[in-house]
């Protein structure tokens, strides 16, 4: 019987994902070829590299596996050279080098919160509180139900939608005054998130991961909900945290949803 010689290991790919400000994940297969395999990555801002990080699998017996390897402390607007390094006890082999730029991600903690937006620059959108504001309270402050018209909803309307109905509604604790009024980690550009921004927020960050402290199922948006031009609606949009589902919710009644702010960078 023919026993296949032993080879080195070989890198089939290399690629790299969640690309932040200060961080990185890299990752690549490796063909084994049946023998322990260590997997390392090394990185720095030249073909020298100089940093070397383990990936998580260490060593690997598999014929073919995928590693990866989180790295930080890295400096925004940075490119950075990558490649892997596997070693078994027939070789070593070096992935080609690769290249990517450290820059903002969503989902990064961020201006006071956590990004949800980006635009096509990158190098600006929307942030989100990195807690609740209220965990139940109607929209409007109580008062005879009152028009405010602030029925945008696309991404970028949030703050004239919260300036307007704070403007008509005046005083009281409502989620738009809230939201207004709101000075957190050293920001007091809050307000509150139109139907379109409050969609970033439930897009990017999960409920069920407690760094984003989302306690709420439903939550408050800035755009109001008009029946028709002749009436008044005292309707406003709210949204799942969970599943996404938008909904017209009465602004008056028992219907309480939680607030969480948004401000732009």
């Amino acid at each position: 019987m023919n026993v296949p010689a032993p080879e080195a290991p070989v890198i089939i790919s290399q690629s790299v994902t969640d690309i932040y400000s200060a961080g990185a994940t890299l990752k690549a297969a490796i063909k084994a070829n049946d023998l322990p395999t260590t997997v390392t990555f090394e990185y720095g801002t030249s073909l020298s590299y100089g940093n070397s990080v383990a990936s998580i699998h260490d060593p690997i017996y598999k014929t073919e596996n995928n590693v990866k390897a989180n790295i930080a402390s890295l400096k925004k607007d940075t490119t950075y050279h990558f490649r892997a390094k596997a070693v078994n006890s027939d070789g070593t082999t070096y992935g080609n080098d690769m290249v990517f730029t450290a820059k903002l991600g969503l989902r990064e903690a961020y201006g006071g919160g956590f990004i949800i937006y980006l635009d096509d620059s990158g190098e600006h959108g929307l942030i989100a509180a990195e807690i609740d504001q209220s965990e139940g309270i109607i929209w409007d402050n109580g008062t005879n139900c009152k028009k405010t018209n602030v029925t945008a909803i696309t991404v970028g309307s949030g703050q004239a939608n919260t300036t307007r109905i704070v403007a008509i509604l005046g005083l009281g604790n409502y989620p738009a005054k809230i939201c207004d009024d709101l000075v957190l980690n050293g920001y007091s550009d809050w307000f509150l998130p139109s139907l379109q921004e409050f969609d970033c927020i439930w897009k990017n960050l999960s409920a069920s991961e407690q760094k984003y402290n989302l306690k709420g199922q439903f939550y408050w948006t800035s755009s109001e909900v008009i029946v028709s031009e002749s009436t008044q609606s005292c309707y406003a949009w709210a949204q799942s945290i969970y599943t996404g589902e938008q909904a017209n919710w009465w602004s008056k009644d028992n219907n309480t949803p939680y607030v969480r702010a948004v401000r732009a960078f």
